[in-house]
């Protein structure tokens, strides 16, 4: 009974350092990934004057972020047509102080093919 006990409070601490960590690493990164943000809701708002089929707004809470190389690379995914389920990635780099968009990788592969330092789904 003993053993029962110890062995579901183990259980319970790994469970809750678990959860400790994300938010680490999700303060660790909110600097760059709230920059990443701001940069794409100016360039959303470009998009939505050209095209009507853009959603006319950026919603945050709906976009899903993946950071790599700890903090250098993060890539966003959101619903950016109206009609269209389909996904639209960007990857911003950060290279000695500058962020670059970086047109050069697919992001949808390099997601699939990477492990991420963090990620935060709120979309599927």
């Amino acid at each position: 009974m003993k053993r029962l006990i110890i062995g579901m409070l183990i259980i319970m601490m790994s469970i809750i350092n678990y959860g400790c960590g994300n938010n680490q690493n999700e303060n660790k990164y909110k600097s760059q990934i709230n920059k990443v943000m701001k940069i794409q809701q100016e360039t959303h708002k470009e998009m939505v004057k050209k095209s009507n089929e853009v959603n006319p707004e950026f919603n945050k809470d709906k976009v899903n972020t993946y950071v790599f190389n700890d903090g250098k690379l993060i890539i966003i995914s959101y619903k950016l047509f109206k009609d269209k389920d389909q996904m639209f990635y960007a990857t911003y780099e950060f290279k000695n102080d500058k962020i670059f968009y970086k047109r050069d990788i697919d992001p949808k592969t390099y997601v699939k093919e990477h492990q991420s330092d963090y990620k935060d789904i709120k979309v599927k």
